[in-house]
């Protein structure tokens, strides 16, 4: 837009168009609030919220698609719980949507104030807020088009700051920015992935580990904002980004069940039915939720409203409590600060770094050196530099891999555990399995049938692989190999480029050697984007082993995973039939079956023992099941599994599961 002189101030009262708006809102913020006219039917003037894209914001991809997709889902809502949007249009080429403007704060400046003053929402008043938000929910997950098809608008960013709380004690939901609804006629080519972006400590489990996300979704972060309200202090804490998303992920709800006893009856079991971890089991809908706290909300509507209001001008003005005027709170077990979800840290400076070189002595009498700390990490990583060679740093003392955290930790895991330490007399495992003859596909199914802990130590050649299960299911992966490290997946990925990898290795000491912190710190990953890429690397260092054609794994019942493990949650069955289906993609059984296709196959007449102690996926059971009679191959593929998931792999990578299991064989072996 180009450069003019501000135009004078209009008379009271008048109208601002909306060029005119924008002419004096600049390019400063996101949003500003102007006196304009709105047309109403009292005429009266009001103040209304201007919102229109940054400039930076306009460049990036599918932006006013975007801009454009909360102006129709907001304008497609109509409720007092929910910010109106009252117009919307476009000015030189600019977006622009006009909002209802809430003279107040938002709950996240409320929760602020509530702990500067030691205090806490009484229970009648925090649950009138949730229910005033979970009417604001209902309308939007019940939002229709216009032909009367129910839009399915997921918020998908239910957090304090997007819940604004007015002087007259309304409550309302804004911010439909990274909504999504399911009616996409107008705009098919918009962007439908379920990208996770609302605050970190409010988000659900699914959309931190990339499942679809549904009205459930936006429940348990009302769930999450309930009990915060309730606690006085957050529900999802960590030492890191990272680390909250993993305790949301598991929903890790413990500090919120320590708090129940004190609770009128039923209402903490009411708020963990919302925070339940898969959404099968969480309360059904937002209507459901709002009627099942009823029963708490101690006082009428209107002297609630009343109490909020109230709260919300002492909030505006910075006024104390003093002794009147406490009725609606409580004092809180602690005075501590209430540390946000949604706060950053501030990006580290790293033009002040200097470059630390390290000087290693080999435990076998050898030198290595000087190099920088990323060097050093992928030495230690890789099993170049071992827990008991010593590092100097900087021209200090040598000191042992070992005692150094921000090292140690890159060791691979088993060299810190004594059964599978490097030793002239190792400890015997449990199980040992040859992987060119059974191959890790009975390895690995064998110990989830058997619902195993321990670690199953992998070698082929230099190469070594530690998976650690927990009941049968891999839960941390770690492997020797350079190009398996996180920094240099992420790279081929195309997630960052060389040269931020590197200035994050020079800067991690700063984090502990922790490079996923280091990365969100620096700006460089989403932390729910780089905890999605960790999980996918780990996936696929697992992956991996299904194409070893040689080697030996070696499983260590009893060997617990490493503290700094990143635990993956999976599925055990699908890893291995994802395992198989690569086996399959890369042509690795090609010569099995191009010799055995019109072969037979029966059940061995030998069953192992484990197939009686452990559940078998579902189309590997309907298979074992069919082979009651001898099938030909040919006839056994022809088979109907599941007539809604077409895959004419389906059966042979069942056919696979059993024959590495030994549950099946051939005829004519």
């Amino acid at each position: 837009m180009p450069s003019r002189p501000p135009p004078p101030a209009p008379p009271p009262g008048s109208r601002l168009g909306p060029y005119e708006i924008l002419e004096r809102i600049g390019v400063g913020g996101m949003a500003e609030v102007f006196r304009a006219r709105e047309p109403r039917d009292v005429g009266e003037p009001r103040l209304v919220v201007l919102k229109r894209m940054l400039p930076a914001v306009a460049e990036r991809p599918r932006a006013e698609e975007t801009f454009a997709e909360e102006a129709r889902l907001g304008a497609g809502i109509s409720h007092r719980n929910v910010v109106q949007v009252l117009d919307q249009g476009r000015v030189d080429g600019q977006p622009y949507l006009v909002l209802e403007y809430i003279r107040g704060v938002d709950l996240w400046r409320l929760n602020r104030w509530l702990t500067r003053e030691g205090r806490v929402l009484e229970i009648g008043l925090s649950v009138f807020l949730v229910r005033e938000l979970l009417a604001g929910l209902d309308a939007v997950h019940n939002a229709r088009h216009p032909s009367g098809e129910n839009l399915g608008i997921v918020h998908r960013d239910v957090s304090p700051s997007n819940l604004l709380l007015s002087i007259h004690g309304d409550v309302k939901l804004g911010d439909f920015g990274i909504a999504r609804a399911q009616l996409r006629q107008s705009n098919p080519q918009a962007d439908t992935g379920e990208r996770a972006k609302g605050k970190l400590g409010y988000l659900a489990p699914e959309q931190i580990t990339g499942r679809p996300t549904d009205a459930r979704s936006d429940l348990f972060s009302a769930a999450v904002v309930a009990a915060e309200l309730l606690m006085g202090k957050p529900l999802f804490v960590g030492g890191s980004e990272l680390a909250i998303l993993l305790a949301v992920r598991d929903a890790r709800v413990e500090p919120f069940e320590a708090l129940i006893d004190s609770l009128p009856r039923g209402l903490g079991e009411t708020v963990l039915h919302g925070l339940a971890r898969e959404p099968e089991d969480r309360v059904g809908d937002a209507a459901s939720f709002r009627a099942s706290l009823e029963r708490f909300q101690d006082a009428p509507e209107a002297a609630m409203r009343a109490e909020l209001g109230e709260l919300v001008r002492r909030v505006r003005t910075g006024t104390g409590l003093g002794e009147q005027g406490r009725a609606s709170l409580t004092p809180t077990a602690e005075h501590t600060p209430v540390h946000m979800h949604d706060s950053h840290r501030p990006t580290p400076i790293t033009s002040d770094m200097p470059v630390l070189e390290f000087a290693i002595r080999l435990e076998s009498g050898g030198a290595e050196g000087p190099w920088n700390f990323a060097q050093l990490v992928e030495a230690v990583a890789t099993g170049r530099v071992g827990a008991h060679d010593r590092v100097s740093r900087a021209g200090g003392a040598f000191m042992r891999v070992l005692d150094l955290p921000e090292i140690s930790r890159h060791l691979p895991s088993s060299a810190l555990t004594p059964v599978t330490r490097e030793a002239p007399d190792p400890s015997e495992p449990t199980h040992s399995y040859d992987l060119e003859r059974e191959g890790f596909v009975h390895a690995l199914a064998s110990l989830v049938l058997e619902r195993e802990t321990g670690l199953l130590l992998c070698e082929q050649g230099s190469a070594r692989k530690e998976v650690y299960l927990a009941d049968g299911v891999p839960e941390f992966v770690s492997s020797n190999l350079a190009g398996e490290l996180l920094g240099e997946f992420l790279v081929s990925r195309g997630v960052l480029t060389r040269g931020e990898l590197d200035m994050a290795l020079a800067v991690m000491p700063r984090f502990e050697g922790r490079l996923g912190d280091t990365l969100v710190a620096l700006g460089l990953v989403d932390p729910v984007h780089l905890f999605q890429h960790i999980a996918g690397q780990v996936r696929e260092k697992l992956i991996d082993l299904f194409l070893w054609s040689s080697g030996k794994a070696s499983f260590y019942r009893g060997v617990p995973p490493p503290s700094s493990g990143f635990p993956l949650g999976l599925d055990a069955w699908q890893i291995v039939d994802e395992g198989i289906g690569r086996r399959l993609s890369q042509g690795l059984e090609e010569q099995r079956f191009r010799a055995r296709l019109l072969s037979t196959l029966e059940r061995n007449p030998e069953m192992p023992s484990m197939l009686a102690r452990g559940s078998l996926p579902a189309d590997a059971a309907a298979v074992l099941s069919a082979l009651e009679t001898p099938l030909s191959f040919p006839d056994l593929s022809a088979m109907e599994l599941d007539p809604t998931h077409a895959d004419p792999t389906r059966v042979t990578r069942s056919v696979l599961l059993l024959l590495g299991l030994g549950a099946i064989r051939w005829v004519d072996d």
